[in-house]
């Protein structure tokens, strides 16, 4: 219990023959050693020769050095054996047969001896082999064989109603809003208390929160990787890894003896990275009820040639292939409710943000070192699947994974996939344009410049993995602009068609705040105290659906802020086709005719003071190294020098009284017009086609507005996101819009703020509590709907939706609010109708304005059914919601009270007219 935490089976001695000794003592022969030694050092203390100390008096003896050589040897060959065996045969699947092995000297060889020296170090060549460069003909020392995983080894449904509440609480109250141990324990303690004293008969719940965390099973195992502090080499969590690495002989794992001398029970790497391959994931993922069926949804759903729904309608998930060269996705008739071969198949998009073991960034080839384990469990989830135990399948169901995208920002995903770095001459991923053609009027033709192809990649990247000298590999990339990466060994992974810049960087943080804050605000068009002014008291007076976000009101100035993808996504499509036009008619002189050229050239002498403060810096750089400045030393020169070159009063010849021009707003609805038509939630290839061209209209016109010095890769990356719709469907099917959001989660996480892998592997342990906790709340709603279960979970998923916006408001949630229909203070009338504050639909919560005084939350857009089955839309304020109850309708039904809004018939600006894909629609 000391131990702990909990009582375990073991404990209790139920079903065992051999009670609980206590911590590493297995068998009676340590339980003997272990009193001969105290006898003996209780002897000695009594006899008064050597003090007895408080440290030897709760020791357990060291182990001797033969001891601890002969288990390590028993625990290698263990793991070759492993390794090297031959899967079992499953009778009850003949496609999971492996062939026929010929006769004679084909069986499995024995293992290769080993060498132990006199200091423990272990001497093997094949283990050298094993963690160098990847070979056909060697053993993935990552990739497991095992054929079969359970789900969560934790069942929940024993535990008693209020306990499993009481634990679910807690646990979430922790990993939720972060309330520290302490008070957990405090809580846990009051309610024992309260409990006892209210019903004695009830079981009393631990007191210690990881007591609470271990009866739900939050604290799943998880891997620990050496990984070698000099050049980044990860080894697997084996007996088996070497103590040094094979690459450049560094010590892999702190000293076995500690500081007082005493031997350590197990390695502990000097450089750690926290690892959990999807398919240990996986079982507790399907193990929530209605997981499973869930991922299978997607196979009743109608499809429409030519209509982008969701991922499936892309071309990739269409064209990916399954091991045995059918349809990964197939979904014919007779695979509508249980798949291919009764398998659930799951696609995967992978996203980085590379937060691995410091303290430094890591160059592209570590990073795929990092990447090696992950592609060797995805090369297994794909050839041969694992077989999972689910609440809708007990017996077992084969689950295949595929990767569909590689998803990330430009230089996450040039590193990871093997390309040269997004500052590179050669700097896209889809085609061989140049940075001198960026801005060229060719840039922006379809199919100007030759594509790049899967084939030419892997060719490539295997040639560079076969160069050994890192000036030979460096020259290489600089003619090639290609490297290795480990995702070439996923025989269906297409290296250019399935790498994918992020549509959320590339368009909100790319391309909206290059056009605002770069161009706009550090250009001097919006000047401080003039149009940027104009601007704030706009803002101020514009209202919005509170759903849809705001912005700060001090944008564009350090007050303001730095505004995230999301701001900026409703700068661009929301506020942005309003306000902008206004702000133009509003500031824009009669006379603007010479004022293109001399702000243009006032913009490019701003751009050669910042490449001549980047030209020094990267002088100065290669002085403090020695070495010419590479792609990464460019790319953080880069970055490091954005801020401080902006344009200003001491930087420009002179300060034009004004730098609008009546182009302006026409060229920026371009963009706005492209944003709306892509971030709809189903666009059909017309739509994708007339986006395609509002973008690349929009970025031909750039150089003339701005200057040449505009252009950004980030323009060019933007002409290839309407191919990348019809390979993935709608943006919001692929877009990192969550995954950005999981990096806030993880920075909200109390950390040590250690090196070498301690504070990731803290951010790992604590994500992954995390979502486990998320899976037993879901759980927990999946219960009756009278239950105890059920309530709480309703109550701690409707906080986790105020506290957390878009992330919380899942499927789940929203189903749950949809049918408990209303929440709010009532009015009873006549005993028949009550009237409610506001209705939540759809994770969305819409105020009565008479009610509440919010007109921000209490605009609608409804959909009308006429006579002849067409669909009218109106727009109105909702300004009451109240329940009537007929008993002859068979139940309470819920109405709204609406005033509508009459459709402007009077002037307006004509920019708004000449872009009528944006729909705006003006109201009074």
């Amino acid at each position: 219990m000391l131990d702990s935490g909990t009582l375990s089976r073991r404990d209790l001695e139920i079903g065992s023959d051999l009670p609980n000794l206590g911590p590493n003592i297995h068998c009676p022969e340590d339980m003997q050693r272990l009193v001969n030694h105290f006898e003996q050092l209780n002897a000695v203390a009594s006899s008064n020769s050597i003090p007895l100390t408080r440290c030897e008096a709760h020791s357990f003896p060291a182990e001797s050095e033969a001891t601890f050589e002969q288990e390590l040897q028993a625990m290698f060959l263990q793991e070759m054996n492993a390794a090297s065996a031959t899967p079992a045969e499953d009778e009850d699947d003949d496609d999971d047969e492996p062939p026929d092995l010929p006769d004679g000297d084909s069986d499995t060889p024995p293992p290769t001896p080993i060498d132990i020296e006199d200091d423990g170090t272990i001497i093997n060549e094949e283990v050298t082999v094993l963690v160098s460069e990847p070979l056909e003909d060697v053993i993935d020392p990552f990739y497991r064989d095992d054929d079969r995983l359970d789900g969560p080894s934790t069942d929940i449904s024993v535990l008693a109603p209020h306990l499993l509440c009481i634990y679910a609480l807690v646990t979430w109250l922790h990993l939720q809003f972060h309330l520290p141990r302490i008070a957990c324990n405090a809580v846990l303690a009051a309610l024992s208390y309260i409990l006892l004293s209210i019903a004695p008969e009830l079981d009393s719940p631990y007191v210690t929160l990881k007591a609470a965390n271990h009866a739900l099973g939050l604290d799943i195992p998880t891997h620990t990787l050496p990984v070698c502090p000099h050049c980044r080499e990860v080894y697997p969590a084996s007996s088996a890894t070497p103590s040094a690495c094979v690459r450049c002989d560094a010590e892999l794992f702190i000293s076995d003896r500690t500081q007082r001398g005493r031997k350590r029970q197990a390695r502990m790497p000097l450089v750690r990275c926290p690892y959990l391959s999807i398919s240990q994931q996986l079982p507790s993922i399907l193990g929530v009820p209605g997981t499973a069926p869930l991922l299978d949804k997607w196979r009743k759903a109608h499809r429409v040639p030519g209509l982008y729904q969701d991922i499936f309608d892309g071309r990739i998930c269409r064209e990916l292939k399954a091991p045995d060269g059918t349809p990964f996705f197939s979904n014919t008739p007779a695979e509508h409710e249980n798949g291919p071969n009764g398998e659930l198949r799951i696609g995967l998009t992978l996203g980085a943000d590379c937060i691995l073991a410091g303290p430094k960034e890591q160059t592209p080839d570590e990073i795929q070192r990092f990447l090696r384990p992950i592609v060797s469990d995805l090369i297994r989830l794909w050839r041969d699947g694992i077989r999972i135990a689910t609440p809708e399948c007990p017996e077992g169901r084969l689950v295949r994974v595929i990767l569909v995208a590689v998803v990330c920002d430009k230089p996450a995903a040039h590193k990871l996939a093997g390309f040269g770095s997004h500052s590179h001459t050669q700097f896209c991923t889809n085609c061989t344009i140049t940075q001198k053609d960026k801005a060229s009027p060719s840039a922006w033709t379809k199919g100007a410049f030759p594509a790049r192809t899967n084939a030419e990649q892997r060719r490539l990247g295997e040639e560079y993995n076969k160069l050994t000298n890192k000036a030979a590999r460096e020259n290489f990339v600089k003619a090639n602009a290609t490297r290795y990466t480990q995702l070439s060994r996923l025989p269906y992974f297409d290296l250019v068609k399935q790498t994918v810049i992020d549509p959320m960087h590339n368009l909100f943080l790319g391309l909206v705040k290059t056009h605002f804050y770069n161009i706009w605000v550090q250009g001097k068009i919006l000047r401080p105290n003039h149009e940027l002014r104009v601007l704030h008291d706009m803002l101020a007076q514009f209202e919005i659906p509170a759903t849809c976000g705001k912005l700060p009101k001090d944008i564009g100035t350090p007050a303001g802020g730095s505004l995230t993808a999301d701001q900026w996504q409703l700068l661009a499509v929301v506020f942005g086709p309003i306000i902008i036009p206004q702000l133009w008619s509003a500031c824009l002189p009669s006379n603007s005719g010479p004022l293109l050229h001399d702000r243009v050239t006032a913009i490019a002498k701003a751009s050669a003071v910042k490449q001549a403060k980047k030209d020094k810096a990267d002088v100065r750089l290669e002085a403090q190294t020695g070495a010419n400045v590479s792609d990464n030393a460019a790319d953080y020169t880069l970055q490091n020098m954005s801020q401080d070159a902006t344009t200003g009063p001491e930087e420009t010849a002179e300060e034009l009284p004004f730098r609008l021009h009546p182009d302006d707003p026409k060229n920026f609805l371009k963009l706005s017009t492209a944003l709306t038509i892509l971030t709809k939630w189903t666009i059909s290839d017309v739509e994708i086609d007339e986006a395609d061209r509002l973008l690349r209209e929009y970025c031909s016109e750039l150089p003339r507005l701005y200057g040449a010095e505009s252009m950004k890769p980030n323009h060019h990356y933007a002409t290839h996101v309407p191919e990348y719709v019809r390979d993935f469907g709608p943006p919001h099917e692929f877009w990192t819009f969550l995954f950005e959001r999981l990096n806030k989660i993880l920075k909200s996480f109390n950390t040590n703020n250690h090196g070498n892998g301690e504070l990731e592997c803290t951010f790992f342990q604590e994500f992954q509590r995390t979502c486990q906790s998320a899976r037993v709340t879901g759980t927990l709603a999946q219960y009756p709907g009278d239950s105890l279960e059920r309530q709480v979970a309703t109550v701690m998923l409707k906080a986790s939706n105020d506290e957390r916006g878009t992330i919380a408001a899942l499927k789940l949630l929203s189903e749950e609010l949809d049918e408990a229909g209303m929440d709010g203070r009532s009015i009873p009338l006549e005993d028949s109708a009550i009237f409610y504050d506001y209705v939540v639909l759809n994770g969305k919560r819409y105020h009565a304005s008479e009610a509440t005084g919010m007109h921000r939350t209490s605009m609608v857009e409804v959909d009308l059914k006429r006579d002849n089955g067409s669909i009218r839309t109106e727009y109105g304020e909702l300004l009451e919601i109240f329940e009537y109850d007929q008993k002859t309708l068979g139940g309470p039904i819920w109405l709204g009270r609406i005033r509508w809004f009459v459709p402007w018939t009077g002037a307006r600006d004509p920019v708004w007219s000449t872009l009528y894909v944006l729909n705006h629609l003006l109201f009074m």
